[in-house]
């Protein structure tokens, strides 16, 4: 059983029909009857057709997750909000080289500094109410014209690398899954082509091999319309022939209702690695990919991205002082928090700052503190660098953001600056408040341009 192979700590003794769960032992759901000659049959039962009805929860179901390094995940993991930063165990994972289903984790084989989509899919899925499980495999730096290239028949020895562990660990996963309830292979997650995308002959074959890779996906898993969500590459020039990779994307989708495509090239990269999503942009990828996968339609552009309450194009950084400040802002629509930065003149702040937010009362709504590089790498945008937050919703009304500065601190507030506004958004002052901590910034300054623009924020739409 699942459950129990994920189990930790002291287990119980139940007996014959029950099996622990959650600390008691509960009735073990129905297993299979029939597995089939193949290790990737799914458990899912057979249903009596006069009745249409078993008597069974529903499946479970199970989603794929493959593709290269922005499947794998190489966004800072400070670009999750807190609370997703530790394990989730309402979700159960099996990735390649784990031989077991874990709770999701948040770190992805890059390191424990970064993250993957398949946490925010996970997270999203599970707060939807969804019984599912997720089986991963995601290499960086590779391409499906070879690594992923699943042969021209099942078990032909020419198959890539990729492939064949893949299907090494949608075996392993479900012969875990087959001692448990019902089963059956979902949906087939695909996150990759930028390596496609640097070679001329590969991304003119993007489309051939891609529908290949699906067909036999559905072959395997014996799900002749297995849902499929692709997410397109971006058309960073970083890839020379993104175009191509991207058309290539569109058309198997287009010649298939039960495949859909993710847009991602409204989606920012790190500055410092333009290869890779940065981190609230990975957030979004994998929201989007559980919005795909759960109304399989296409998930265009749109208003999920988190985007900067202030955007500056100049600024000035000679004069600083110790104490709180910030600037007020009357917002005329409401607006989704996401995320907090600080300033930094440059791709990334070396100390770490807390940042306030209180309304016109007075009252403080948010502080979160923004780490410095040495003490955690955060998403660096335009100058600014930020980190995630639990999502705060604002009404429409006046606002002060602060931020703790140091006399002689390199990361320096913006004294005199130049720059827009999201709309709906106008600045009203320059605010500070003198002191050694955070600080109600009660006073306002005048000064050339945009003063004391120190903190800043990322949002989105609230529907």
């Amino acid at each position: 059983m699942l459950s129990l192979l994920l189990a930790c700590g002291e287990s119980l003794l139940c007996g014959d029909g029950t099996i622990e769960r959650g600390g008691a032992c509960i009735t073990e759901p129905g297993g299979l009857t029939d597995s089939g000659d193949s290790g990737l049959d799914s458990g899912e039962p057979d249903v009596d057709s006069d009745s249409g009805d078993t008597g069974e929860l529903p499946p479970l179901d199970v989603y794929i997750l493959a593709g290269q390094s922005n499947m794998d995940g190489y966004a800072y993991l400070s670009g999750l909000p807190p609370s997703w930063r530790t394990a989730d165990p309402r979700v159960q994972m099996y990735w390649s080289g784990w031989g077991e289903f874990r709770d999701l984790q948040p770190n992805s084989y890059g390191g424990a500094y970064v993250s993957g989509p398949d946490v925010p899919f996970g997270r999203t899925l599970a707060d939807a109410g969804h019984h599912f499980a997720i089986v991963k495999h995601a290499i960086p730096g590779t391409d499906l014209a070879n690594f992923w290239y699943p042969g021209a028949t099942p078990g032909d020895a020419s198959a890539g690398e990729g492939f064949r562990v893949l299907v090494e660990s949608m075996e392993s996963a479900a012969a875990e899954l087959d001692r448990g309830e019902p089963w059956r292979w979902a949906g087939f997650v695909w996150m990759q082509g930028e390596s496609d995308a640097l070679d001329l002959d590969m991304a003119h074959d993007y489309e051939e091999n891609l529908q290949g890779l699906v067909d036999a996906m559905r072959e395997l898993t014996g799900e002749a319309e297995l849902p499929v969500v692709i997410g397109l590459i971006s058309r960073e020039s970083y890839w020379t022939f993104a175009d191509l990779v991207r058309g290539a994307e569109v058309a198997v989708a287009e010649n298939d209702d039960n495949i859909v495509i993710v847009e991602t090239d409204d989606l920012p990269r790190n500055p410092l690695d333009l290869a890779h999503y940065d981190g609230p942009s990975n957030r979004t990828l994998g929201e989007r990919f559980a919005e795909a996968a759960m109304t399989m339609t296409d998930i265009p552009a749109s208003t999920d991205a988190s985007t900067p309450l202030l955007t500056m194009t100049d600024w000035r950084t000679d004069y600083d002082f110790t104490g709180t400040c910030g600037y007020e802002f009357t917002l005329e629509r409401r607006l989704e928090l996401t995320d907090v930065g600080n300033f930094g003149a440059g791709n990334y702040v070396f100390t770490s700052a807390d940042v306030g937010l209180w309304d016109a009362g007075g009252n403080l709504l948010l502080r979160h503190t923004v780490p410095g590089w040495v003490d955690a790498p955060t998403t660096p945008r335009d100058n600014f660098s930020y980190t995630a937050i639990e999502p705060l919703t604002l009404d429409p009304g006046t606002y002060r953001l602060g931020v703790v500065s140091w006399a002689g601190d390199s990361d320096r507030y913006t004294n005199g600056a130049a720059g827009s506004w999201a709309d709906g958004v106008t600045y009203d002052a320059a605010v500070y408040a003198e002191g050694y901590w955070l600080l109600y910034p009660s006073n306002e300054a005048t000064g050339a341009g945009i003063s004391f623009a120190g903190p800043n924020l990322l949002w989105r739409e609230v529907e």
